[in-house]
């Protein structure tokens, strides 16, 4: 813990490949996001995410090279952009897009958050999920840690990409990108195994988590937080998509039952 200490300490007021680092805006177990500003190739504001030095081994630093690889090649509004990698001496980085916002989970506790609000981010996130299976990803930890709310203007963002995976190659077997957050990871993750039904119950739990109590009892959202958090895959909702379509079904009636 020392060691992690001292070295948030000493990166701040660093510059890192034209940008100086001016503040930790988040830090996890493996990697740190700061805040940077500059004249780099990449506008005049960036988050850069720098792998712990102590995590700084070859098979660490190729997962991730791989994250920013795939989250790279993805272009959606609701997703945090990858521009590009760079090194400082022995530190390895990951430049991004800097959103100016606070994860779900502290923006639920701390943002006056109604139902209609928390069924607009959710219709947003399948929709997101949806357009990274269809490009065979599967995101493998969304978690409320990993989406972002924007301050001004609301704005979900997914991120974090570390243990995705391309869709179909590893299923039925142990894989080294193995990993996730055990609240919301799908039954068959512990096992190595994933599709994207897997990601699916994630949004289940997070539904179940954050929306359900809102609703005030309404019988629609208990349906599809079941059929979303089956413990057999093949008994969840077969894609993102046809998850948003009751969830927009959902926030219609809502919406018409209040007026």
């Amino acid at each position: 813990m020392r060691e992690k200490a001292e070295y948030t300490i000493k990166l701040a007021g660093d510059v890192f490949n034209g940008y100086t680092v001016e503040e930790k805006i988040w830090q996890g177990a493996t990697s740190t996001v700061y805040r940077c500003s500059g004249s780099g190739r990449y506008g005049s504001v960036v988050a850069i995410k720098v792998l712990h030095p102590y995590r700084n081994l070859p098979h660490y630093v190729k997962l991730f090279i791989r994250e920013a690889k795939i989250q790279s090649r993805l272009n959606h509004k609701n997703i945090v952009k990858v521009y590009g990698t760079g090194r400082k001496d022995h530190l390895v980085a990951i430049f991004m897009e800097y959103v100016n916002g606070i994860n779900l989970r502290m923006a639920f506790q701390t943002m006056d958050m109604p139902a209609t609000t928390l069924l607009r981010l959710f219709i947003e996130l399948t929709d997101t999920v949806d357009y990274i299976h269809k490009r065979g990803i599967i995101h493998n930890d969304i978690k409320p840690e990993n989406i972002i709310i924007g301050k001004s203007n609301g704005l979900l963002k997914l991120t974090d990409f570390g243990y995705a995976e391309k869709m179909g190659r590893w299923f039925g077997k142990k894989n080294e990108y193995s990993g996730g957050t055990e609240r919301y990871m799908a039954p068959e993750r512990t096992k190595g195994m994933s599709d994207k039904r897997s990601d699916i119950y994630s949004i289940g739990i997070l539904l179940d988590e954050f929306l359900k109590d809102k609703l005030g009892g309404r019988e629609e959202i208990y349906s599809i937080i079941v059929k979303a958090t089956q413990k057999e895959p093949f008994k969840r909702y077969t894609s993102a998509a046809e998850l948003k379509f009751d969830l927009e079904k959902l926030y219609i009636g809502y919406q018409e039952n209040r007026s």
